[in-house]
C-alpha cells in the first residue's frame, strides 16, 4: 500500500500484510513525523472467523473476529503467508523436478523411507553409543559366565596350597577369585539394560547412561587397584621394577579406559543428545 507523509508529503510503499487491522505508528525517514497509517477498509471483510487458524482461539458463539484479540495476528495476514508459503513450496519442487529431469505431470512421491535415509537415521549419536554399550556388555556377560561355569573352589584351594603351604578357606576363595565373575555378570546384565533404555531415548535412559560411565570410571581402577594389591600380598618374589610396571599398568588401564569414557559422559549433555530425549 502506498503512504505518505502528512508534513512533508514524503511518499513510499509498504507492504499489506506489515499493517496490522489496528494500523501501525511509524516514523518518517525525511522529516522524522510520526503518524499512524491504517488498511483501506473494504466493502465487504471475507476474513471474519470464529476460530483463529494461529492460536486456536475460539469465541466459541457467533461472535467473529478479523485480528486474533488473543495472539493479535491478522486472519488475512495469515491467511495470506500460508498461501505464498504454499506457493514458494510448489515453485520449489516444481524448479527440482525440472533439475532432476523429471516428468512433471506426475505428482510428486510422498516421503517414503529408503534405505539410505534408514542408515543415515541408525548412525545418530544415540544409535551408536546404545549398540556400543550392548556389544560390550554382551562380551563382559560372555566373560562373566565363563568365570562362574569355570569357577572351581576345590581345585583353586588345592592350588594355592600349593603355593602357599596353607589352607585357604572357601570365603577367601571366592572374594578372591570368584566375586569378581559375578560383578562382571551384573555389570554387564545392567549395561544391557540401560543401553536399551538409552536406545530407546528416553530421559531415564539417558540418566542411567551417564551413571553407568561415572560407575565405569570409578570401577577400572579400583578393580585393577585390587588386583595390584593381590600381587603384592601374593607369596612370590618381588622387585622395585616389579612393583613399578604394576603401578604403572594400574595408572594406564585406569586412563585408557576412563578418559573416553568421561568425554563420551560429557556428550551425553549436548543439545544433538538432549533434544531428542523423551520425558
Amino acid at each position: 500500500m502506498k503512504i505518505s507523509c502528512p508534513k512533508c508529503n514524503a511518499s513510499g510503499t509498504i507492504p499489506d500484510h506489515e499493517v496490522p487491522e489496528s494500523g501501525r505508528f511509524i516514523s518518517c525517514p525525511r522529516c522524522n513525523e510520526g503518524f499512524t497509517i491504517t488498511k483501506p477498509r473494504s466493502g465487504a471483510d471475507v476474513y471474519l472467523v470464529d476460530t483463529c487458524s494461529s492460536c486456536s482461539y475460539s469465541t466459541f458463539g457467533e461472535e467473529t473476529f478479523s485480528t486474533c484479540p488473543k495472539c493479535g495476528i491478522s486472519v488475512k495476514t495469515f491467511v495470506e503467508r500460508q498461501r505464498e508459503e504454499q506457493l514458494q513450496k510448489r515453485n520449489q519442487e516444481l524448479l527440482g523436478r525440472k533439475l532432476n529431469n523429471v516428468d512433471t505431470s506426475t505428482p510428486p512421491p510422498e516421503d517414503t523411507p529408503t534405505p539410505v535415509a534408514d542408515f543415515i537415521e541408525n548412525l545418530h549419536p544415540v544409535n551408536l553409543i546404545s549398540w556400543s554399550v550392548a556389544a560390550a556388555a554382551v562380551i563382559i556377560i560372555g566373560f562373566g559366565l565363563w568365570g562362574i561355569i569355570g569357577y572351581d573352589t576345590a581345585a583353586i584351594q588345592a592350588r594355592l596350597l600349593e603355593e602357599r603351604d596353607e589352607q585357604v578357606t572357601g570365603i577367601v576363595v571366592f572374594f578372591q577369585y570368584g566375586l569378581l565373575q559375578w560383578i562382571k555378570l551384573m555389570y554387564g546384565l545392567t549395561a544391557l539394560a540401560v543401553s536399551v533404555l538409552f536406545f530407546k531415548r528416553l530421559k531415564s535412559g539417558l540418566n542411567a547412561m551417564s551413571i553407568l560411565l561415572r560407575v565405569t570410571i570409578v570401577l577400572v581402577p579400583v578393580l585393577y587397584g585390587a588386583a595390584f594389591v593381590q600381587w603384592i600380598i601374593a607369596p612370590i618374589a618381588h622387585t622395585v621394577r616389579g612393583y613399578l610396571i604394576e603401578f604403572l599398568n594400574v595408572l594406564f588401564m585406569s586412563a585408557l579406559v576412563g578418559v573416553p569414557l568421561y568425554l563420551l559422559e560429557r556428550f551425553l549433555h549436548e543439545r544433538k543428545i538432549t533434544s531428542i530425549v523423551k520425558l
